[in-house]
């Protein structure tokens, strides 16, 4: 399914349920970081190895329905805010890339955990 799509569904829900009128992009910021914080506390206090471990050998489960349920929250999110203001998100992701692909450069940073900012 494409974004658009995503989009007019997250869209139509928020409309059938007349939620538009609390939703300004502040406040769809601030629940996409409270819904990415809940992704975050998942994995709070345990080991990231031991934890992908499970994941990726369907080991635990539970967690990945959790892991499925807050990333598909923080999503959500996302579509809200592309709705809220009017933009294409997949656009923005592309742009996005574009941006990352510059700066980081596969043969200078291959192998290596960096950040460079963004020069604004």
């Amino acid at each position: 399914m494409d974004l658009e799509n995503l989009k007019k569904i997250a869209k139509d829900f928020v409309d059938q349920r007349d939620w538009r009128k609390f939703q300004t992009t502040k406040e769809l910021a601030a629940n996409t970081s409270v819904e990415a914080n809940e992704l975050l506390e998942l994995f709070m206090w345990r080991d990231g190895k031991e934890i992908d471990s499970k994941l990726l050998t369907g080991g635990d489960s539970e967690l990945l329905r959790k892991v499925k349920n807050e990333t598909a929250d923080v999503f959500f999110s996302c579509l809200a805010i592309a709705d809220q203001v009017g933009f294409d998100l997949g656009e923005a992701f592309l742009d996005k890339m574009g941006e990352l692909e510059k700066r980081y450069d596969k043969e200078k940073v291959k192998g290596k955990v960096v950040k460079i900012h963004a020069k604004d």
